[in-house]
């Protein structure tokens, strides 16, 4: 019998245990994670680039068309929320009893008989007997919206099939009634319009005009445009009978913001909403940047309170913060040098708001080129700083008291 003097070598048929994922496993995927970010950081900005475009499209097509005047147009029923008086009272509301419109009653809402504004109203009325018009004193207590209560007896005692809630602060040109008519059609509910400034001189208003016809006239037009919800309650006509379907008034008094809610409501009823071709014209009295950018700061506590999803997008979607993170995604993704991506994005940034805001005016802003670029600057500057400071704090002064808000825009008094 014969051995053999070689070892056998049974290891190899032992097997090895070795880590899934080893070293280079984890930095393969932590690679791929990281250019999915970039990615999506890259197609976020590529989007918000994209939206310059369709807002400066849309509104080119949609606004300052004519509309025909049509003495067969139904009745409306405007409805006037008033809360004390300035110095622009007077010419706003008196905008509304000179209206080229056929058939039309005004709804005057006041808290109370002791209201300021109870002189001015009663001029009026006086002055334009030929208009139909009425004055509600004290409101009625359905929630705790105050503008709700507030137009809650005019709204009941409305007459006709379309109602206008309209701010104290609106100027209305002659035919812009009869242009949200118009844009009435059997499948809208809703036609709203969007928010521009009356042209006034001081730094404040211009720094208004400034927001109102770039930052926010590029969401609302492209809202629109892409049938998201996107509704100013500032200046909205509805029909009377679809809101009643929906529990009326009364069945939006306990959130703040009521207008996106109507909008809401509308279109879980089958209806759309749209814009007129005229912008809403505000002309409250002059006020501080302060108070105007608290404004803008309760705006944003709605819109984190009412749609928790704008907690991010809300400072992703400004210009500096896209720049940033389109700088840092386009670094990553195509090596692109960060300066000039930076140059890029700004001037587009800029160049289209300037064409946006011309679009929205119709013509010559009524300001110098110099004056819209520093107003342009300092807005963009102050955007982050300012949803911070609404983050930060959550309560909201509006009116006549303080509420704090809940998730989906349920309001409690403080």
């Amino acid at each position: 019998m014969f051995y053999s003097s070689q070892a056998v070598d049974n290891s190899k048929d032992i097997p090895v245990i070795s880590p899934i994922i080893g070293v280079q496993g984890f930095a393969f995927i932590g690679s791929n994670i990281l250019d999915i970010i970039a990615l999506s950081m890259a197609l976020f900005v590529g989007g918000l680039w994209l939206l310059h475009l369709i807002a400066y499209f849309y509104g080119s097509y949609h606004l300052h068309k004519s509309s025909e005047y049509d003495k067969l147009a139904p009745g409306v029923s405007i409805i006037k929320p008033l809360v004390g008086t300035d110095k622009n009272l007077k010419q706003n509301l008196e905008s509304f009893f000179t209206l080229d419109y056929p058939k039309f009653e005004i709804l005057l809402c006041l808290s109370s008989k002791d209201d300021l504004a109870s002189t001015v109203v009663q001029e009026l009325c006086y002055k334009y007997s030929n208009v139909d018009s009425s004055i509600f004193f004290d409101g009625e207590n359905v929630g705790l919206n105050p503008k709700i209560n507030n137009m809650m007896p005019g709204y009941k005692s409305a007459k006709y099939s379309l109602v206008l809630v309209s701010d104290a602060g609106i100027y209305m040109k002659s035919n812009a009634l009869m242009d949200m008519v118009s844009c009435m059609k059997e499948n809208v509910g809703l036609v709203t319009q969007i928010p521009y400034t009356k042209a006034r001189e001081t730094f404040t208003n211009k720094y208004e005009t400034q927001f109102f016809g770039c930052a926010h006239a590029r969401i609302y037009l492209v809202g629109n445009c892409l049938q998201f919800i996107c509704a100013s309650g500032m200046s909205s006509l509805m029909r009377k009978d679809v809101l009643d379907n929906c529990g009326g008034l009364q069945a939006f008094a306990d959130v703040l913001a009521e207008d996106y809610f109507f909008g809401q409501a509308l279109a879980n009823s089958g209806y759309k909403a749209c814009i007129s071709h005229i912008p809403a014209l505000q002309n409250a009295e002059s006020v501080s940047l302060s108070t105007f950018n608290s404004r803008l700061c309760r705006w944003v506590k709605l819109r984190v309170a009412g749609l928790p999803q704008t907690l991010f997008l809300e400072p992703m979607q400004e210009c500096f913060a896209s720049g940033v993170v389109g700088m840092i995604a386009y670094w990553y993704l195509f090596a692109l040098n960060p300066i000039y991506f930076i140059i890029f994005h700004l001037a587009w940034w800029f160049f289209w708001d300037y064409q946006l805001i011309r679009v929205i005016e119709n013509g010559p802003i009524p300001f110098s080129f110099l004056e819209f670029s520093f107003m342009w600057l300092l807005r963009e500057t102050l955007a982050f700083p300012l949803y911070l400071r609404a983050l930060i704090n959550p309560t909201i002064a509006w009116k006549t008291g303080n509420y704090r808000l809940d998730w989906g825009g349920k309001i409690r008094k403080q």
